[in-house]
């Protein structure tokens, strides 16, 4: 009588594993999007922030160089080397200050941005 080992897993183990390893996908992958797309919104918003700073050193500029404060955007030269930024609403605030509304980050629109 010959000893039988057991070596190999049973069809039904197998597709016992693939069952198990499907649910944790299911449970995973929203999760994850959800970290990738909390994770885009932030760093479209630190772009956002550093556009609004780059044009608060423009006007800094302006004032230095001319003695005269900027009345609009278009007088600026703005050095901005990130995502490109672009804004409905550009506003210079009289304490040299920048309010940026509607803005969209290549193209993606930032919600509730201000």
């Amino acid at each position: 009588m010959a000893n039988s080992k057991r070596n190999a897993f049973t069809l039904i183990e197998l597709i016992g594993v693939l069952v198990i390893m499907a649910i944790i996908a299911l449970i995973v992958t929203p999760l994850v999007m959800n970290i990738i797309r909390k994770a885009r919104i932030s760093a479209d918003r630190r772009s956002i922030d550093a556009y609004g700073r780059s044009i608060e050193l423009a006007i800094a500029g302006y004032l230095l160089d001319t003695g005269k404060f900027p009345t609009e955007v278009s007088q600026l030269t703005i050095e901005y080397s990130g995502n490109k930024v672009e804004c409905s609403t550009t506003q210079i605030n009289t304490d040299s200050s920048v309010y940026l509304a509607g803005c969209t980050v290549t193209g993606r629109n930032v919600e509730n941005y201000t």
